[in-house]
């Protein structure tokens, strides 16, 4: 077993193996394999009678999301340690110890956990881009199964190899507190709604009443902005340099700033525009009518407590009819400093089988797959979810991914602070775009600069 002291402790978990129902058998489902044979085996395929295995240590880093370690084990550990029983699981959690951190200590770690924002920073900054296509190919890995955007986005990122495997979606949907709507009389919000109809769904919905400020919408920036259905790119292929100027991104930025005009739907404060606080005017205070946030991996973002509420296909638009966001998918990266990568792929392709999503989905993790009723599943063990409306937590098709930069991560912000300067009536959209581009060009040239 691995262990770190001193100020960078990690606990790593493993020890008793969890129950949990097998679901190989449900009907239209196969179940994944390993090894040799092919990862979906196919029906009536046989699997090679099973030899005794050495004892291994599979050692998970999150580079990203601040899990906790029983969240990760009840989400993914125990599941792989009942799979593969000569695997054990570890889990280093973030964001203490780093990645250098490991490094510098000798620590080994051989799945790398990281956001698609951080992909640069996490993965290619540290080296760590092992390219799976050999073992994909070995192991007859059938590619066909991911949901086709998210396997495009995965080539994208690898120049066209493949560095990690999606293991969960992300969610895109509206979410709307159905009392609300009872309360003034408004018919509930539909799929297949345009941005315009969305719009005036929240006129209609924002108000004053009884002295309390209700809000049509609230629609978190950030994700809507770096996943918007156009497919913009924050960087310019061609000359490495922000592209927030163009066109098309001032008409997407003004029909969602549009949203924000609407008499008693603005944004009174800056911490309105995502997290907590944002959530909580939904949720607690539930003056929100309709909420997007358009992030997270399934339940814990999906799921809220006291209220009546379900959801609807987040909207689209005219010229670009029945298009979602772009996909954001969870990936899981093999280390290219990994010693077990081949039983590292082994666990990927696990974790990405018709068998494990099934049951991820029932639990309420969102999947990477195309699979219909895997998606369908989404919840299913959850009571309070019956009779809601769980396709359209899913687009019916995403939109291509765009270009991703290594400078990405670094330039974002500026795009979402212009865009929240010109909601909060601060700046007039033209100078908050202008003001962005030139501010994440001297960000872009700096880095530059520290990389020669």
């Amino acid at each position: 077993m691995l262990r770190w002291t001193g100020k960078g402790t990690v606990v790593l978990l493993a020890g008793m193996m969890a129950l949990l129902s097998a679901c190989g058998g449900a009907s239209g489902v196969e179940s994944g394999k390993k090894g040799a044979a092919p990862a979906e085996g196919g029906a009536g395929a046989k699997e090679a009678p099973k030899e005794k295995k050495e004892p291994i240590e599979l050692v998970f880093k999150d580079a990203t999301f601040g899990w906790s370690a029983e969240d990760f084990m009840n989400d993914y550990g125990k599941a792989i340690e009942q799979k593969f029983p000569h695997i054990k699981v570890s889990f280093v959690p973030h964001p203490k110890p780093s990645i250098p951190e490991m490094f510098a200590t000798k620590a080994k770690f051989d799945i790398v956990i990281s956001s698609l924002l951080m992909f640069n920073t996490n993965i290619l900054d540290n080296n760590l881009q092992y390219d799976l296509t050999p073992l994909i190919k070995s192991t007859k890995y059938n590619l066909d199964r991911i949901e086709p955007t998210a396997l495009a986005l995965a080539k994208q990122l690898a120049n066209g190899g493949i560095y990690g495997l999606p293991v969960a979606g992300a969610a895109s949907t509206i979410v709307y507190n159905k009392a609300l709507f009872d309360k003034f009389g408004v018919p509930y919000p539909k799929d297949g709604m345009s941005w315009d109809d969305f719009y005036e769904v929240s006129k209609k919905m924002s108000r004053v009443e009884g002295g309390v400020r209700y809000q049509g919408s609230l629609v978190y920036p950030n994700f809507m902005l770096y996943r918007n259905p156009y497919s913009l790119s924050l960087i310019n292929p061609n000359t490495d340099k922000a592209d927030f100027s163009s066109p098309k991104w001032k008409e997407y930025i003004e029909t969602m700033l549009s949203i924000y005009k609407i008499p008693n739907n603005q944004v009174e404060k800056r911490g309105q525009f995502g997290g907590q606080v944002g959530k909580d005017l939904f949720e607690k205070d539930q003056v929100v009518a309709m909420y997007l946030n358009a992030s997270g991996t399934g339940i814990r973002e999906l799921s809220f407590k006291n209220m009546d509420y379900d959801f609807a296909q987040i909207p689209t638009f005219k010229d670009a009819p029945g298009l979602g966001p772009q996909p954001y998918p969870l990936y899981f990266y093999i280390s290219a400093a990994s010693e077990l990568k081949e039983q590292a792929f082994d666990v990927l392709s696990y974790l990405t089988s018709d068998e494990f999503q099934l049951e991820s989905s029932k639990k309420g993790t969102l999947t990477a797959l195309s699979s219909k009723e895997i998606q369908m599943a989404f919840a299913q063990n959850y009571p309070e979810f019956k009779g809601k409306n769980i396709k359209a937590i899913l687009p019916a098709k995403f939109a291509p991914p765009a270009y991703r930069s290594k400078y990405d991560g670094i330039v974002r912000g500026d795009l979402e602070s212009a865009f929240i300067s010109a909601a909060m009536g601060e700046k007039d959209i033209n100078t908050a775009m202008r003001e962005a581009e030139e501010s994440a060009n001297k960000k872009i040239e700096q880095a530059k600069s520290q990389m020669k």
